[in-house]
């Protein structure tokens, strides 16, 4: 049996027609499946003996919520999902006075060993389908009765070592038919993996990119990011610019901000160097701590100090504020209940 969650409309349609449907009913059904049908006797107008062709091979996929924490700081809720296979993801929503934000995982853990990252504590235990990834936005936004504005793939996972059933999401989100969120309300973020960065580039796929940059001293990198030893900075920062070469939409460099180590006008200034030629937007993050971890944050003049050298050249930088740091909802605090049960 297969989830219709794990297919865009495109495919939907395909499946209609090999089950002898009307050509319009491929449209219904994939509207059924995100206008509210927990199950496809719920998709509304849609003949009982259709719906009894798509029962023999199909479902529609829904999403436990195990538990849902509210910050008593900034209101951020963090959700904790129970998967069927009994794995965990936990998804975030940020309300702001001007959007709702939601933080979505792509996998069950990560491969890509980030020795800051409370997720990277867990390795890799698998990748999430598209239906999974979609339910997220799906039950967040159920629970708490909050429209969902924006949507970042910022959670529990390396979202390019997940790519088909993300772009298949971004894709069914994307759609006037399913959500209809705007290339300006999606942003996918990676530590930098070339060849779907490469493939991101040569397309134009209806989000925004983020890269994880972190520092611009390789061999620094290379003990944080271990994924730097086989996709390395150097290659990386020429990748930023044959990206820049192909849109006009520049890309977002995040840069978690370490306490004495990566947060100096050195740093900044290696950054600036490194990165010439790319059209980027900076977004300096300072650590949010993750027990067991000795990173620590930096104070807020050293953060700004670190922002105001890339502001002077020209270049738009933001410092992130913290939100539900007092759940570990905050960046890089994810996974959080495997952790604590070791």
């Amino acid at each position: 049996m297969d989830d219709l969650k794990n297919f865009t409309r495109q495919e939907i349609k395909e499946i209609c027609a090999t089950l002898d449907f009307e050509k319009y009913r491929g449209d219904q059904v994939f509207e059924g499946v995100y206008k509210g049908a927990e199950n496809i006797d719920d998709i509304k107008g849609l003949p009982a003996k259709h719906k009894q062709a798509l029962k023999e091979k199909y479902f529609i996929s829904g999403l436990k919520t195990a538990a849902m924490a509210v910050s008593k700081i900034d209101s951020t809720v963090k959700f904790l999902f129970e998967l069927e296979d009994g794995e965990k993801i936990e998804s975030v929503l940020i309300p702001d006075k001007e959007r709702n934000t939601l933080c979505i995982s792509s996998q069950v853990g990560c491969a890509c060993g980030c020795g800051f990252c409370a997720t990277a504590t867990l390795g890799l235990r698998r990748n999430l389908t598209c239906g999974e990834i979609i339910n997220q936005f799906i039950y967040t936004s159920n629970g708490t009765g909050l429209k969902v504005d924006n949507l970042v793939f910022m959670g529990m996972g390396e979202p390019l070592l997940n790519w088909e059933n993300v772009k298949k999401a971004v894709a069914i989100l994307n759609d006037e038919k399913g959500y209809h969120f705007s290339r300006a309300r999606v942003t996918v973020s990676t530590v930098g993996i070339l060849p779907v960065m490469k493939e991101i580039a040569d397309n134009d796929y209806k989000f925004k990119l983020a890269v994880s940059i972190i520092t611009a001293d390789n061999e620094l990198r290379d003990k944080l990011v271990p994924m730097n030893k086989k996709y390395p900075l150097i290659e990386i920062a020429k990748m930023c610019r044959y990206f820049s070469k192909k849109h006009e939409e520049p890309l977002m460099f995040e840069y978690p901000l370490f306490a004495g180590i990566n947060d100096s006008i050195k740093d900044a200034e290696a950054l600036y160097q490194l990165m010439k030629g790319v059209n980027y937007k900076l977004n300096v993050i300072p650590y949010n701590s993750v027990s067991g971890k000795e990173f620590t944050k930096p104070s807020r003049e050293t953060a700004l100090v670190f922002q105001e050298f890339f502001t002077a050249r020209g270049i738009m930088a933001f410092i992130r504020k913290e939100k539900g740091a007092d759940i570990s909802g905050a960046c890089g605090q994810l996974a959080a209940v495997y952790r604590d049960k070791g």
